[in-house]
């Protein structure tokens, strides 16, 4: 620890003699890190964090397909939903909702929010508990029953400014007297659907044989323990084979109206995986690319001070003490760099997310978080060993003691030395 502090004093030391050089070296890794801290909080949050639910792993969304039509992922009818429910032995269990918008009564002025009106258990079967209030019990779904909803934390922070009383007040919901029953958690959302506020969905056991072509659910289900997608796939594939001959003779069926389930998370994320992961190599060709340039930045700069290593030398400071410094002088301005790249990959991600929320699934779970951060340090650290090796020609012996010799004239590069600063060169164009 004594020498590592000798060797931060001494860099910071050389570096404030050059303060041009400190601040190129600050700035480009600044730029290098800062995309790559920013891309990675993207993919950190629509990848690789799981769904805020309880056991998101278990979460299956259940659509139906129409081929004939060209309905690929289709809404399921309210009969179907219930027979699903009934006879399906994959699932614990299995709820349903369709998402639109509503005129809520704040205290100010109405506001359009967009809504879910959704099956009594669908937010059971998610497993997340309100924070305040309580859930949607099978009463509330019943005809006749009390209007109730329950709203979402944003709504309830920016809408009512996180009045407590909000919880059994009624407020007016497309004109009709509801009463506010529960408030979820802070981002909390039903498939991403950026929901506001939830209502309870009413089914008529009188109207539901009439209603077995109107079909406006999406289905989500939990597997049971143990339960496997292939088992549930299977499970769902023999339902479907079975389904007309259970129903009495009506759909689904496998060649015309087929069930499918799909992991939740998949089909949340879509097609969008693959272009970040694209996307996120890109910015680390643009980490490369820095880590080059200034790889012979300190090529040039370890021209100038070959008098500096043949003294240090002849004192007795061995081969890798010499490098040691360097790669101190390198981890530490990659650390610096990284600190700035961090501010601008933050404010880089916060400008694009709020130019165009909607492009991205998942955009409000995206943070500069632990796990970010945690990448950005290793992303610094390792950048600078890179770009902190590149002096090692310049301290074999017979360079050093060369310089001595030829008192401190800087002397012609080597062949070696020319080919590694041509190749960086021609690294920087290929990547």
């Amino acid at each position: 620890m004594k020498t590592l502090l000798q060797d931060l004093k001494y860099a910071l030391r050389t570096l404030a003699k050059s303060p041009g050089y400190a601040a190129v070296t600050i700035l480009t890794l600044a730029l290098g890190i800062g995309a790559n801290t920013a891309i990675f909080s993207v993919v950190n949050g629509v990848l690789l964090k799981p769904l805020q639910y309880a056991h998101p792993e278990q979460l299956e969304l259940i659509t139906s397909q129409f081929p004939a039509l060209g309905f690929d992922k289709f809404w399921i009818s309210p009969p179907e939903y219930l027979e699903f429910k009934e006879w399906n032995r994959s699932f614990q269990g299995v709820g349903g909702y369709r998402s639109g918008s509503v005129n809520l009564g704040t205290p100010e002025r109405p506001r359009r929010v967009i809504s879910a009106t959704v099956t009594a258990d669908l937010l059971d079967v998610l497993g997340v508990q309100p924070i305040r209030g309580r859930l949607f019990t099978a009463a509330d779904a019943v005809p006749g029953a009390e209007d109730v909803a329950i709203v979402s934390y944003d709504t309830w922070r920016s809408e009512f400014s996180g009045d407590e009383s909000l919880l059994g007040r009624e407020v007016k919901i497309d004109g009709a007297p509801t009463r506010i029953v529960g408030i979820m958690p802070r981002g909390y959302d039903v498939h991403d659907e950026r929901v506001q506020v939830y209502q309870p969905l009413t089914l008529d056991p009188k109207t539901l044989p009439q209603r077995r072509g109107n079909h406006f659910l999406y289905l989500i289900g939990r597997l049971k323990p143990g339960v496997t997608p292939q088992q549930a796939k299977s499970d769902v594939d023999d339902l479907v084979g079975q389904w007309k001959q259970l129903s009495g003779g009506h759909s689904p069926d496998p060649k015309n109206h087929n069930v499918q389930i799909e992991p939740l998370k998949a089909d949340v994320v879509g097609g969008i995986s693959t272009a970040l992961w694209v996307l996120q190599g890109a910015v680390g060709f643009v980490l490369l690319i820095a880590c080059a340039n200034l790889a012979n930045l300190i090529l040039a700069r370890a021209e100038s001070r070959q008098r500096e290593f043949a003294i240090r030398s002849a004192l007795g400071a061995g081969r890798m003490r010499l490098l040691r410094q360097f790669l101190t002088e390198g981890v530490l301005l990659a650390l610096v760099g990284g600190t700035i790249g961090a501010a601008l990959g933050f404010a880089g991600l916060r400008l694009m997310l709020s130019a165009n929320p909607d492009s991205i699934p998942r955009a409000a779970e995206i943070t500069l978080d632990p796990r970010v951060l945690v990448f950005t340090v290793l992303v610094s650290v390792v950048t600078g060993f890179i770009f902190g090796m590149a002096p090692l020609l310049h301290l074999r012996e017979q360079v050093v003691s060369m310089s001595l010799k030829e008192s401190g004239q800087r002397s012609t590069a080597g062949i070696a030395r020319t080919r590694v600063r041509s190749g960086l060169v021609m690294a920087e164009v290929a990547l």
